[in-house]
């Protein structure tokens, strides 16, 4: 798989609105410790994908299926995760210092040990019962 030319493929899909380019699919993918520094990957699907330790730093996630993915310890720093499928994905150790997680889905993901995460991020997104909050804010947050 040629990943470069994949996000080039995907952000002239996401540019055109459909109308040129390729939408990337990249469910199950192993992209461990992969540099996506700054990716438009909008509404891409990224179900089951290995993505510890990756650099998602200020990536454009905005949208995107990632339920089930493996994010720990990925650099998340800046990245737009607004509406982004996060269900049931392991977040352990990733850094999600000013991410933006309005309406993020994350019922069901694992948040321990994340790094940068505010009480103000996670009052933006969608959380319940099944979300694995930080030890932090297991007494200081209710479930909505």
């Amino acid at each position: 798989m040629d990943l470069d030319l994949l996000l080039q493929q995907h952000r002239l899909w996401f540019e055109a609105r459909g109308n040129a380019g390729k939408k990337a699919e990249l469910s199950e993918a192993n992209l461990k410790g992969a540099n996506l520094e700054n990716a438009v990957l909008v509404e891409a699907h990224l179900q089951g994908a290995d993505l510890f330790r990756a650099n998602l730093k200020g990536a454009d996630l905005r949208g995107a299926n990632l339920q089930d993915s493996r994010l720990g310890q990925a650099q998340l720093q800046g990245a737009n995760l607004e509406e982004t499928d996060l269900m049931w994905a392991d977040l352990q150790g990733a850094n999600l210092e000013n991410a933006n997680l309005d309406g993020t889905y994350l019922q069901g993901a694992n948040l321990r040990r994340v790094i940068g995460l505010s009480k103000l991020q996670l009052d933006r997104a969608v959380v319940d019962e099944s979300t694995c909050l930080p030890a932090s804010y297991s007494k200081t947050f209710k479930s909505s």
